[in-house]
């Protein structure tokens, strides 16, 4: 239910399914080379995810553009099993589920890059994927197929409503109006004040990506999404925290004269970004493109980072 973009149950597909018990997520492998192609790239990459749990590395890795530091910036693997459904086989990817422990999932996915059809597309599957999100592909490398939002900031009657906006709402978006879709997604204030915590810790780790995407030249990524999320049930604590802390003084204490004791810490991050969907994930030797760099991704990530840069200068809260 909190899939906001690609092949959704909504749209007749069978889409992600969820496990009620182990924190990860099911995704259907699709048409055969791009399940072949998504297996392929995690399967690298799973090896150094064991090797990161085993050593609990909680440390930023360092940017070089390496396998070990793209493990770090992808949803955890669990390998590809086969399960019966509808009277036949079918392959799934098995993710972590990147919401698992979020009482509100904030969740935006941002299609990286300003081509998106790959070295294999026929001609007529290149002027359909062309034709898709022009304004804001042109303009900024990226687009944003679907996003859900709670909202922290309406009405006590409209509080906690959940807003969803997909493929048609992403259309519209040009240079003009992407902005107000970032907004929205932040639970920015009606004055349009932004939680610094909350775009800080989104920029932490996009500029991540952004730095792994400069430095790596062995992936050529078509189709691939950055997916942006918090929690909104967080977002009210911490904003509420800091309002409060805001009247503090030195006589806030216990009677035994202690400070108020500490909430405790969640283990996994309020707020975050990754790296997914690699079904359209080429290498360097199997793609037509003659530079090192992959600058049609490069320049996709690079205006995330600028369009979520502009919030850091509006006034916190």
């Amino acid at each position: 239910e909190t899939q906001v973009a690609g092949h959704t149950a909504a749209q007749g597909c069978l889409g992600l399914l969820k496990s009620s018990n182990d924190g990860t997520v099911l995704k259907p492998t699709g048409k055969l080379q791009c399940g072949i192609r998504e297996i392929a790239f995690y399967e690298q990459l799973k090896p150094l995810q064991a090797m990161q749990l085993a050593t609990e590395r909680s440390t930023d890795p360092v940017t070089t553009g390496s396998l070990q530091q793209l493990s770090c910036l992808v949803p955890r693997y669990y390998g590809h099993p086969k399960l019966p459904i509808g009277g036949k086989e079918m392959e799934f990817i098995q993710l972590e589920d990147l919401t698992e422990g979020y009482e509100q999932p904030c969740i935006m996915d941002v299609k990286i890059g300003r081509r998106t059809w790959d070295p294999m597309a026929t001609p007529e599957k290149r002027k359909a994927e062309e034709s898709k999100y022009k304004a804001c592909r042109q303009t900024f490398g990226l687009c944003i197929p679907g996003f859900q939002v709670y909202s922290v900031h309406d009405s006590d009657d409209r509080k906690d409503r959940l807003v969803r906006h997909g493929k048609d709402y992403g259309k519209q978006l040009t240079e003009s109006n992407i902005r107000d879709a970032f907004q929205l997604f932040l639970n920015a204030t009606p004055d349009g004040r932004v939680n610094q915590e909350l775009v800080h810790s989104l920029l932490h780790d996009v500029r991540q990506i952004q730095g792994w995407s400069h430095c790596q030249t062995t992936f050529r990524l078509y189709s691939s999404s950055v997916l942006l999320l918090y929690d909104a049930a967080h977002l009210k604590t911490v904003t509420s925290m800091k309002q409060s802390n805001k009247s503090l003084t030195r006589n806030d204490h216990h009677s035994d004269g202690t400070l108020p004791a500490a909430e405790p810490i969640n283990r996994r991050p309020w707020a975050a970004a990754k790296m997914i969907d690699f079904a359209h994930a080429f290498t360097k030797e199997t793609d037509d493109a003659g530079t090192t760099r992959d600058d049609n991704y490069i320049q996709g990530v690079d205006s995330l980072v600028a369009i979520l840069n502009q919030f850091l200068e509006i006034d916190t809260i």
